[in-house]
């Protein structure tokens, strides 16, 4: 029987909040409610972190999650976090028998829950022509035709002149990776046929639209409050997560 193995990727480094992977969200670092999820999961037989960072390594060993050293190479900000993924997925295959999907998590969002991960191996299960399966949130406000640049100090449409309305409802819908779950198969990592930048997920992804609030990472201060409301309010977040997007 195939096994699904969870891998974590969580970098030291960080512009913007130092170590956040391990920073206190209501008493605990973030990375360990990631962990926790995982392991609540029916569907999950293991999991792995992969880091560059001490700290975060220990809190993982801490919580029964089994470390992947990352290479010098694959370490820093400026690495491609696709090569990060395939250098783990290859790492887990040669030691782990019988990997059959990939449960891909970041290290620094508690806006996720064991029921989302079943749900994604779930899809694969049914669907044996996936090749994964990713959260996603559509777009509004933040919608790509509504986009700019600044050229020579000033503002212009993003990507060059067009015409577009000012009533978001008539444009096409648009989803955005939403920080929550990517599962896939393991062989994907080697083909780089997914939807760009996602190339490790493979040519055939089913989304899961999740509403907005349920999809974010800790990349500044202002997210760190949304994540507290998040463990703070957990009966809130679960009437919340089965509203219609």
């Amino acid at each position: 029987m195939p096994r699904n193995i969870a891998i974590i990727t969580a970098r030291a480094g960080s512009k913007s909040i130092l170590n956040k992977n391990v920073m206190p969200i209501e008493g605990r670092p973030v990375i360990e409610y990631v962990i926790e999820a995982v392991q609540r999961a029916k569907k999950i037989d293991g999991v792995y972190c992969s880091t560059d960072g001490e700290l975060i390594a220990s809190v993982c060993r801490k919580n029964g999650c089994e470390v992947i050293p990352r290479p010098d190479e694959l370490g820093g900000d400026h690495v491609n976090h696709g090569d990060v993924i395939k250098h783990a997925v290859e790492w887990v295959d040669a030691r782990v028998p019988d990997v059959g999907n990939i449960v891909l998590l970041i290290g620094n969002t508690v806006m996720i829950s064991p029921e989302l991960f079943d749900q994604a191996l779930q899809l694969l299960d049914d669907e044996p022509e996936l090749d994964g399966v990713m959260s996603v949130w559509e777009a509004a406000d933040d919608h790509p035709l509504r986009a700019m640049q600044i050229v020579d100090g000033k503002l212009a449409t993003y990507g060059g002149p067009r015409e577009v309305s000012t009533e978001r409802q008539s444009y096409p819908k648009a989803y955005y990776y939403d920080q929550g779950v990517w599962a896939f198969r393991k062989h994907t990592v080697q083909r780089r046929e997914g939807p760009n930048p996602w190339w490790w997920m493979g040519k055939n992804v089913r989304p899961i639209i999740r509403p907005w609030i349920t999809g974010r990472d800790i990349n500044g201060p202002y997210d760190v409050p949304f994540h507290e409301w998040f463990v703070r309010f957990p009966d809130i977040v679960e009437r919340i997560s089965k509203l219609e997007p």
